[in-house]
């Protein structure tokens, strides 16, 4: 394989022009901060193919002093300089900026000896969905995004939408969900670096201080959908554990700050928040006010609260699944075997998913395994076992609450929920988390 010097100081657009010139030019490529670095390289190893570089990295003329250090000692090596140098344009290859990443690797191709048909064939990518809720909260994207057109029963064409580095904003994406697209396609060797793009941009909006409170909701509930839709796929990696936790932090922030429950639910439904965040934050809203009536109660507890209120249902895959609130709607639920089977093993898979990585912790571990009520994790208990961990009692009646008061069918009055909850709820120490409950009510 080739090997490329690549020199751009913009850290998305390195990372754009070394995934391409990877995939279609075939090149292995080397990254360099500056003209030092990169000389320093070239003087153990004068193979190199081709280097591209920028015409200038903050006061270092780059382009120029690669070029020099080439030419001194005789290498043969082919440039590309990225931007505009007046000294070097008549004898090297300078693409104006902005550059366009498909006229960079045809350039690139043609200095490594790969032909037009090898790049052709290789720019055949096959294609990924990716969710609306991914373009809601950034302003641009590394790649370009395709719609899917059925040309028949099993042939598909990709259309361009937009282009890599186009500007658009939240209206652009609803006109699209308004004509009935619910998703978009990216090239699956983008994938990842799409999801860590996004995510970036998600935590650094979710760190910012400054941030409003329906405009913080909305920021959460996209992350948290990103999180959900990314484990189910390939599992809790690096980049879904940090916006899982930078998420969960701003959730204990807004809980923190939480408006009276009529106001949050207006915000919560007024918008295009998932019923799965919808339900999560407003059970820990609730869960936050009965641990702190408690004698126990340390401020440590609103975490693994809030973790468990994120991760409990984070393996469900329907709205159906989330909203069972009893063994008898579970029972006449009408799901398939294997969604049930989904359904009644869920605390036990979330403890599950957390197990192995940092966000791990035998007392987190141990709620989540029980915050349906069952010792193991397995099954939909109507009667939840006494000797669940306290937190996870403080989990169930708050989530049964919430389903409750989320149900369209069920009482709006929330006294007549609390009775509904003192009805199936009967041992003594479920009964005195609802009595505790009842003081937020009134």
């Amino acid at each position: 394989m080739s090997q490329t010097i690549l020199i751009e100081p913009n850290e998305d657009l390195r990372k754009l022009y070394s995934i391409n010139l990877n995939t279609y030019a075939g090149t292995d490529v080397i990254d360099r901060s500056n003209a030092t670095d990169t000389i320093a390289l070239l003087k153990i190893l004068p193979s190199i193919d081709l280097i591209i570089t920028t015409a200038k990295a903050d006061t270092e003329y780059t382009a120029i002093d690669v070029h020099k250090f080439i030419v001194k000692n005789e290498l043969d090596i082919p440039m590309i300089i990225l931007g505009d140098c007046k000294e070097l344009n008549e004898e090297i290859l300078c693409l104006k900026e902005p550059i366009d990443w498909e006229i960079l690797i045809k350039h690139s191709s043609s200095l490594l000896g790969i032909t037009e048909e090898e790049v052709r064939k290789k720019r055949v990518p096959n294609y990924v969905s990716v969710s609306m809720r991914y373009f809601y909260e950034i302003d641009h994207t590394p790649c370009d995004i395709y719609i899917r057109i059925k040309k028949g029963p099993t042939e598909f064409e990709y259309i361009k939408r937009l282009h890599s580095q186009d500007s658009f904003d939240s209206e652009d994406i609803d006109k699209y969900e308004k004509q009935g697209l619910k998703e978009f396609y990216i090239p699956r060797d983008y994938q990842q670096y799409f999801v860590n793009f996004v995510s970036n941009n998600l935590i650094q909006k979710l760190e910012d201080q400054n941030l409003g409170f329906e405009d913080r909701l909305n920021l959460n509930s996209t992350s948290f959908e990103i999180v959900k839709d990314r484990i189910m796929n390939v599992g809790l990696d690096d980049t879904i554990q940090e916006i899982s936790q930078t998420c969960i932090k701003s959730m204990i922030s807004t809980i923190k700050n939480t408006p009276k429950l009529a106001n949050l639910l207006k915000m919560l439904l007024s918008s295009k928040i998932s019923y799965a965040y919808q339900k999560a934050h407003l059970v820990s809203v609730i869960g936050d006010f009965i641990l702190s009536k408690q004698s126990w109660y340390e401020e440590k507890h609103l975490d693994i609260f809030t973790y468990v209120a994120f991760f409990s249902d984070i393996s469900l895959k329907s709205v159906t699944q989330i909203k069972i609130n009893s063994e008898h709607e579970f029972l006449n639920s009408g799901l398939t075997e294997k969604e049930s089977k989904e359904v009644n093993e869920h605390a036990k898979v979330a403890s599950e998913i957390i197990a192995g990585t940092p966000l791990y912790s035998e007392y987190l571990q141990l709620v989540l395994l029980q915050h349906q009520g069952a010792l193991d994790g397995i099954g939909f208990p109507d009667t939840p076992s006494e000797d669940v961990h306290p937190i996870a009692k403080v989990y169930i009646i708050a989530d049964g609450f919430v389903k409750t008061m989320l149900d369209p069918a069920a009482p709006k009055n929330k006294k007549d929920i609390l009775t509904i909850l003192y009805a199936r709820f009967s041992n003594a120490s479920y009964q005195k988390i609802i009595r505790t409950l009842e003081q937020k009510i009134d």
